[in-house]
């Protein structure tokens, strides 16, 4: 009973310190959700066609002394925003400042070793895996998952992997590469 406590507790803890890690100031960006993706529309479009849907609907006496003028403030800002040269600089800045808060995750990370049950090929095995806080806009979590082995194949458990030096070692290296390999993806796109 008081090893499910204590199994339990350290679960909660480690949900909220990858939590708190996730929403670190070093991962926030200003522009990197700002511009168009696949996914989503950019949050400046988006604003100018609230704008506008709000203006539409507004039929108090306020909104026909202020008409005029709202509606050139939402031209201006749709004209500056669609402006050649405009979204090339916003986009050039988003590439830039992921590549700075992938770098910056790099740096110092954060690892924290877990343990996952998974299904595969119809029988079910505890897999050991790293993760750390790491900026990637396309992800639902500011974080990177990097598996290292079955819990057999690695001979220990997950407390004692934890615990063991030689294999946290291992569990940093094994993040950094990958963090590398995703910021050198990046950086292809950057420097087309």
């Amino acid at each position: 009973m008081y090893k499910n406590l204590e199994y339990t507790e350290y679960w909660i803890t480690f949900v909220i310190e990858m939590k708190k890690a996730s929403n670190s100031p070093n991962l926030k960006s200003v522009f990197a959700n700002v511009t168009e993706t696949r996914e989503r529309k950019a949050l400046f479009d988006v604003f100018i066609t609230d704008s506008v849907t709000s203006a539409a609907e507004g039929e108090a006496p306020i909104a026909a002394e202020y008409r005029g003028a709202f509606e050139k403030w939402i031209g201006e800002y749709e004209n500056i925003v669609h402006q050649y040269g405009f979204l090339e600089t916003l986009n050039r800045l988003r590439n830039l400042e992921v590549a700075i808060l992938m770098y910056r995750s790099m740096v110092s990370p954060s690892i924290t070793v877990g343990e996952m049950k998974l299904n595969r090929h119809g029988s079910e095995k505890s897999y050991a895996f790293v993760r750390a806080p790491f900026f990637a806009p396309d992800n639902v979590k500011n974080e990177i998952r990097v598996y290292m082995g079955t819990i057999e194949e690695l001979g220990k458990s997950v407390e004692e992997l934890r615990k063991d030096p030689k294999f946290l070692d291992t569990c940093e290296a094994a993040v950094i590469n990958t963090m590398k390999e995703k910021l050198n993806e990046h950086l292809k796109k950057v420097t087309k």
